[in-house]
C-alpha cells in the first residue's frame, strides 16, 4: 500500500471530514476512535498499513457490561477469536462455509438471539411490504399441562424425520426436481483404500527431465490424506511419457498396471525408462572451511522477502556482518517510513511488534548495510513489480534472492477446507516464488534461495497441514526447474525448527497456549539456534546443490520413525492432555443450558466438556460457540469413535454442531446399519448356495467325462 499513500492523502484531503456520530473503536489504537482522528487524512493513510489491535480493541469495548459482538461478513472467524475472551457474547450473521444449512434461517436465527439478548430490533422495518394483523390472545395464562395418549412401544425419534403415510392432499406437494449435491470427503467409506495420483515430469531423478513444480503441490495432499483418513493410503507415481507413440509406451503402461496391482509401502515413485526409482536421503559433509570463495560480493544487493520475519532478519544480519551490502527487506505487515521511527519507538513500548522490527533494522544499518524496507505481498505482481522498480532504480541492480516469505497453516483438516484457504497459505511460497521469477527473469543473479520445511518429509510435523506441505513440495521441484532452466545457482533448503525465531516458534506458542503446558522451550530442544542457522546457511551458500535436507537429528532415524507416526495416537495423547485441563463455568449463550436426556447426549457432552475445559455442555450448545476450532473437533471425531465404534467424518461435526444433533445422527447411522444388516447376510446366503450349486455342476460334469 505504501505507493499509494501520498496520493491518498490528497484525495482524502478534497472530502468534507466530520466527526462520527456513531462512536466506533480504532483499528489503529484499539480504543474509541476521536473526532480529531476521524477528520485527519493522515490517520486515515496510518489506517492502511498498521496492524489491526483486534485485542485491545475487544478489551475496550468489554469495559462497558452487556456488550454484544456481531460479525457481519461470511464465516466465525472474527467471533471465535472475540469468544477466546472471558464473558464476551459473539454471534455471527453468515453460516460457515461448511455447515448445512439455509443462509436465511442462519440470518433470522441470529436475528432472534439478538432480540433475547436485549437488542432493539425494527420489526416495522422487518415487516416492509408484509401486511400484519392483530390476534387476540386468550386472557388467562397458559398452565401447559400436558395430555397425551402414548402408544404401547414408544420409537426413539431423535434426529429422524417423521414420514407421512398415505397419498399428500394438496397436488402442489407432489413435485420433484433432480437435483446435484457436492458429497469431495462425504463417502462414509471404511475399508482400505488405496489412492494412487499418476503424474509426469514432476521429480528431477535423471537430470534430464523438463520440469512442471506446479505439479509437486500434489504431494500435499498425497501425503497428508493418510495422516487424516486413516483408512486410505496413497501413494505418488511420477513418470516421463515418451515423445511417440511406440513399444516404450507399451512397456510404461505394463508398468503401471503391475505398480497398481503392487503392494507397497513407498509413497513416492518414479518411473524413468525401464527402472523404478524411490526417493532416499544419503548424509552429506558440507565442510566450513574460512577460505573458501563466497557467492557474496561486496557492495552486492540483496532482497529478503520474509524479511522482517525472524530468520529474514537473522539472515540479513549475517550478510550486513560478513560483506557491505545492500539490503531489500520486503514483509507484507505494516513498516513506517524511515521518518516516522521515532515517533512509533517514543509511542509504543518495546515489546511491540514494530518496534522490535525497527530496532533490528537500525542495527543492521550501524552494521555498515544500506536496508530499504517495502510493505508488499509477495505474491501481489503489481506490488512486486513496483517494489523491484524502486530497487533497481536506487540500487541499480539485484544480485542475489533469498525467499523466505511464508503464513503458517492454521486452517485445520482436510475436511474443512475450502480452495480459497488453501490457496491463500500457499500463495506467499507458490505465486510468491512464480512472481520473483518472472519479474527477474532478465537478471542474473548469484543465488536464489528458496526456504523450505522439513515438513516435506516428516508426517509428524504436517499433520493438518496441507496448505502448508504443498507449498513446500513445490519449492521443493522449483529448485531444481530453475536450476536446469537458468543455469542459476538455485536450492530449496528443507529447514528444520529454528530457536527463538521463525514459525516454529509462534506455531510452539499456539499449541502451548491451546494445550496449557508451561514449558515451551522442550518442544524445541533438538531445533537451530540462530548463530547454528547462519552456518548453516553460509555453508550451503557456498555449495553446489539444488536441495538440501538440515536436520540436527540422525534423518535417517527420523524417517523410520516417522513411518510408524500415527496420527490417531497424536490425537489421543492431545485429548488426553485436553482432559486434564482445569475446567471453567459455561459460557454465557444464546440459549438457555439443557442437561442430557439420555446416555448418547450424555457422553457427548461429557466428552465435549472435558476436551472444552467447560463445566456444563447443554444438549443444544453450539460447538464453535462454545470455542472449538479444527482441532478440537478432529479429537472429538477421534473420541466418539472410540466410545461409539461409529465411523465418523469431521464434516459431520460442522454439520450437527449440537449435542442434540450428533446424537441424532449417531443413532440414525446405527438404524440404517441395523436396517441394512439383514438384507445383507441374505444376500451373502443366496451368494454361497450358487456358488455350491455351481461347484456340484461342474463335479458332475467331470463325472460324466
Amino acid at each position: 500500500m505504501e505507493p499509494i499513500i501520498e496520493p491518498f492523502i490528497n484525495k482524502v484531503k478534497k472530502v468534507t471530514l466530520n466527526p462520527p456520530h456513531i462512536p466506533f473503536i480504532s483499528n489503529v489504537t484499539g480504543t474509541w476512535i476521536t473526532a480529531k482522528q476521524a477528520t485527519d487524512p493522515d490517520y486515515w493513510a496510518t489506517h492502511l498499513r498498521q496492524t489491526v489491535q483486534f485485542t485491545v480493541g475487544i478489551s475496550t469495548l468489554q469495559q462497558e457490561p452487556n456488550r454484544i459482538l456481531l460479525e457481519v461478513g461470511p464465516g466465525r472467524t472474527l467471533c471465535t477469536f472475540a469468544q477466546k475472551h472471558s464473558d464476551v457474547v459473539g454471534l455471527c450473521s453468515l453460516r460457515h462455509p461448511k455447515e448445512k444449512q439455509s443462509d436465511v434461517t442462519f440470518l433470522l436465527n441470529t436475528l432472534g438471539k439478538l432480540w433475547l439478548y436485549g437488542v432493539q430490533v425494527n420489526w416495522s422495518g422487518f415487516y416492509t411490504n408484509e401486511r400484519r394483523y392483530r390476534l387476540p390472545l386468550p386472557t388467562y395464562p397458559f398452565e401447559r399441562q400436558r395430555y397425551w395418549i402414548h402408544a404401547q412401544k414408544q420409537a426413539h425419534t431423535i434426529g429422524i424425520a417423521q414420514i407421512t403415510q398415505g397419498k399428500k392432499p394438496d397436488i402442489a406437494d407432489w413435485f420433484y426436481l433432480p437435483l446435484w449435491k457436492q458429497s469431495v470427503g462425504k463417502q462414509h467409506i471404511t475399508d482400505e483404500l488405496q489412492m494412487t495420483v499418476v503424474s509426469n515430469n514432476m521429480h528431477s531423478v535423471i537430470g534430464e527431465e523438463g520440469l512442471c513444480p506446479e505439479k509437486a503441490t500434489v504431494l500435499g495432499a498425497v501425503k497428508i490424506i493418510p495422516q487424516e483418513y486413516p483408512n486410505i493410503s496413497c501413494r505418488s507415481i511420477d513418470v516421463v511419457i515418451p515423445k511417440e507413440v511406440s513399444w516404450q509406451q507399451e512397456k510404461l503402461v505394463e508398468q503401471l498396471l503391475n505398480e497398481l496391482q503392487a503392494q507397497s509401502s513407498d509413497i513416492v515413485i518414479a518411473y524413468r525408462s525401464f527402472h523404478r526409482w524411490v526417493q532416499t536421503f544419503e548424509p552429506v559433509r558440507l565442510e566450513g572451511g574460512k577460505g573458501e570463495t563466497s557467492r557474496l560480493r561486496q557492495g552486492g544487493v540483496y532482497l529478503i522477502t520474509g524479511g522482517l520475519g525472524g530468520v529474514g532478519l537473522a539472515l540479513a544480519s549475517y550478510l550486513a556482518k560478513e560483506v557491505r551490502v545492500k539490503l531489500v527487506l520486503i514483509g507484507r505487515s505494516h513498516f513506517p517510513a524511515k521518518e516516522e521511527w521515532e515517533q512509533w519507538l517514543a509511542t509504543h513500548d518495546e515489546k511491540d511488534s514494530v518496534s522490535h522490527k525497527i530496532w533490528k533494522v537500525k542495527e543492521l544499518e550501524e552494521l555498515g548495510a544500506e536496508v530499504l524496507v517495502f510493505s508488499a505481498d509477495v505474491a501481489n505482481l503489481k506490488q512486486m513489480q513496483q517494489a523491484i522498480a524502486k530497487v533497481q532504480e536506487q540500487f541499480g541492480q539485484i544480485n542475489g534472492v533469498i525467499h523466505c516469505a511464508g503464513v503458517p497453516d492454521y486452517a485445520g483438516v482436510i475436511s474443512r477446507r475450502t480452495r480459497e484457504i488453501t490457496e491463500s497459505i500457499m500463495a506467499p511460497k507458490v505465486r510468491g516464488t512464480l512472481v520473483l521469477d518472472s519479474l527477474l527473469k532478465n537478471v542474473e543473479l548469484d543465488f536464489f534461495i528458496l526456504c523450505s520445511s522439513l515438513s516435506s518429509i516428516l508426517s509428524r510435523k504436517k499433520f493438518s497441514e496441507v496448505g502448508y506441505c504443498a507449498a513446500n513440495e513445490f519449492l521443493d521441484a522449483f529448485a531444481y526447474y530453475k536450476t536446469n532452466k537458468d543455469r542459476i545457482f538455485t536450492v530449496a533448503i528443507n529447514w528444520t525448527d529454528w530457536q527463538d525465531v521463525g514459525m516454529s516458534v509462534e506455531a510452539v506458542k499456539r499449541f502451548v497456549r491451546g494445550q496449557e503446558i508451561s514449558n515451551d522451550k522442550s518442544l524445541l530442544i533438538d531445533a537451530l539456534f540462530p548463530y547454528e542457522g547462519i552456518e548453516v546457511f553460509r555453508r550451503i551458500l557456498n555449495s553446489a546443490v539444488s536441495r538440501i535436507v538440515v536436520s540436527t537429528q540422525d534423518l535417517t532415524t527420523l524417517i523410520e520413525r516417522d513411518r510408524d507416526f500415527n496420527a490417531q495416537d497424536l490425537l489421543e495423547s492431545l485429548g488426553k492432555a485436553n482432559f486434564s485441563k482445569p475446567t471453567h463455568p459455561r459460557p454465557e449463550l444464546s440459549n438457555a443450558y439443557l442437561a442430557p436426556r439420555n446416555e448418547t447426549e450424555q457422553t457427548i457432552a461429557e466428552i465435549w466438556q472435558k476436551l472444552l475445559g467447560i463445566e456444563l455442555v447443554g444438549i443444544y450448545d453450539n460447538f464453535f460457540e462454545l470455542g472449538g476450532d479444527s482441532l478440537l473437533i478432529v479429537q472429538v471425531r477421534s473420541q466418539l469413535q472410540k466410545v461409539f465404534k461409529q465411523d465418523l467424518l469431521t464434516t459431520d461435526l460442522f454439520e450437527y454442531p449440537t449435542v442434540s444433533a450428533l446424537a441424532g445422527y449417531l443413532w440414525q447411522e446405527q438404524i440404517e446399519k441395523l436396517a441394512i444388516q439383514p438384507v445383507y447376510s441374505r444376500a451373502k446366503r443366496q451368494e454361497k448356495a450358487i456358488e455350491e450349486e455351481a461347484q456340484m455342476m461342474k463335479q458332475r460334469r467331470k463325472a460324466h467325462g
